[in-house]
């Protein structure tokens, strides 16, 4: 046998074990991109992450899970792309996320892929006369014959300054209406009144109002009471900027007047929001004078201004002063808003201030009672003007609302009427701002009038805002752990595959 040198011997050997080391790495990284994949996809799948953006965006509502906990029927949530063309959209990316969530959650929530061109025979049946083009970006809600269909920029708000920037997401609100809209027996109504002169544009500054209306759950109808009766589904009405008067008392004979049908829906529960425009006002007579019984008379030759807590050099854009007396009505209407540490402002542009007409604020008859509280009033710098001319200075009240108290068979039940002297409230720059309040409150009255579960308590999140909302103390352990655990399992790894090749 031919004798075999040291030194081939210890080649050979080197070969072997570098071989082997080589054959190891090759084996821990192919694991590790397998494990990858593998996991990717299942987290994907099962939604396997944590949320720790500031605003929670990939997280669903507490309010979300209260509100759909009851319904039972079943739902599809349906995009009009392939899932990889959805996830791949930048805008639907985020309302794919949530649908997601919520077929998570509920098992009644189904989410359906289809193609706008390929399965165009099965999406036709989502056009309507107003809508009647299925897109790739739609989104359709449906249970049974009912659907809800949106476009994907219907998820989010847009920039009232900048039209082609999206500064918040909305998506878990939208869905969540659709899925109680399609759901419901019967939807609660509110009416927009109309046939006064009332600004009806809902392509123009109203649109914010009814968008926000529809979104918070409602059935949002027109509705012109010289003409029609109210539905006795309607829960709530609105009267937006009127130019002319609305019908008064009448004989019986003739049948009830406008002014009789509100009376009647507001004794039947019903509740009103009213934002006047205070250069028409006045002509207003019937109107005011029903008003006036709910103890609200609007000061239409005044307007307001308060220079030291303004938003505008001119001053009258007012920001409104919140209630904090907390045995009032208007402070537990949004005591949610009131506890935040600073409280977000309200504007009131081109106001004229309401004043009471109650002694005490409070008004009792045949055992029905009516109590008035300011939602907002001025600071006490404000000061009011009559034709440029300052006629006084003081606290005034921008915002006010009333509450009906009756007794029926030993149980309280409840009408409201919220009033405003400025048509300005309700313009889109407020309701549509990341800044201001003036939605807010709104959802926060809708809330307080509600006899329905609708889904004002889920608010829209910017979705542009990645900040993790996490103390430096949880960042530095996170680091620690992403920085410590993989390094050990390498170092575990590496001392055992040298134990393993030294003693073999």
């Amino acid at each position: 046998m031919k004798p075999v040198s040291v030194s081939s011997f210890l080649l050979k050997k080197k070969i072997k074990y570098g071989s082997f080391a080589v054959a190891m790495t090759v084996t821990f990284i192919a694991f590790v991109i397998i494990f990858n994949v593998i996991f990717s996809a299942l987290a994907s799948k099962y939604m396997w992450y944590i949320d720790m953006t500031a605003t929670e965006l990939f997280t669903l509502s507490d309010a979300t899970f209260d509100l759909l906990r009851d319904v039972k029927a079943d739902v599809n949530i349906i995009f009009c792309m392939d899932p990889d063309e959805v996830a791949a959209d930048g805008m639907l990316y985020y309302v794919q996320n949530t649908a997601k969530l919520l077929a998570k959650e509920f098992k009644n929530i189904n989410i359906i892929y289809k193609d706008a061109v390929r399965d165009y025979n099965f999406l036709k049946k989502y056009s309507t006369a107003s809508s009647p083009e299925v897109h790739t970006t739609s989104v359709i809600v449906e249970s049974g014959t009912e659907y809800r269909k949106y476009e994907n920029t219907s998820f989010f708000i847009r920039d009232t300054s900048n039209p082609n920037y999206y500064w918040a997401y909305k998506g878990e609100q939208v869905l969540v209406a659709a899925i109680l809209q399609v759901t419901a027996a019967e939807m609660p109504i509110a009416y927009f009144t109309v046939g006064h002169g009332e600004d009806t544009d809902i392509t123009g500054d109203v649109a914010a109002l009814y968008t926000m209306v529809y979104e918070a759950g409602y059935d949002v109808r027109p509705i012109d009471l010289s003409k029609e009766d109210i539905d006795p589904n309607a829960r709530l009405i609105i009267i937006n900027e009127p130019r002319f008067d609305f019908g008064g008392y009448v004989d019986e004979s003739v049948g009830l007047s406008e002014i009789e049908k509100l009376d009647a829906f507001l004794d039947g529960l019903g509740s009103l929001m009213v934002f006047i425009d205070p250069d028409h006002g006045s002509k207003l007579t019937n109107l005011n004078e029903f008003l006036y019984e709910w103890g609200i008379e609007f000061e239409y030759d005044l307007r307001i201004k308060d220079a030291e807590n303004s938003i505008s050099i001119d001053g009258f854009s007012v920001v409104g002063q919140y209630n904090t007396n907390t045995t009032e009505l208007a402070h537990s209407v949004y005591e949610q808003i009131t506890s935040l540490a600073s409280q977000p402002k309200t504007i009131f542009r081109n106001a004229c201030p309401i004043k009471h007409t109650y002694e005490d604020n409070t008004r009792v008859v045949d055992f029905d009672s009516r109590v008035i509280s300011d939602v907002f009033y001025t600071s006490d710098s404000a000061e009011v003007y009559r034709d440029s001319e300052l006629v006084g200075t003081g606290r005034y009240s921008l915002m006010t609302i009333t509450q009906e108290q009756r007794i029926i068979n030993n149980n309280d039940y409840f009408s409201y009427v919220l009033a405003t002297g400025t048509k300005n409230y309700t313009a889109s720059q407020y309701l549509l701002s990341n800044i201001y309040a003036n939605s807010d409150v709104l959802y926060a009255c809708m809330r307080a009038f509600g006899k329905e579960r609708i889904p004002a308590d889920i608010d829209f999140k910017t979705y542009n805002d990645y900040d993790l909302d996490i103390t430096t103390a949880q960042a530095n352990s996170w680091t620690r752990f992403f920085m410590i655990v993989p390094a050990t399992i390498i170092v575990i790894t590496s001392i055992y595959v040298t134990v393993r090749r030294k003693y073999k």
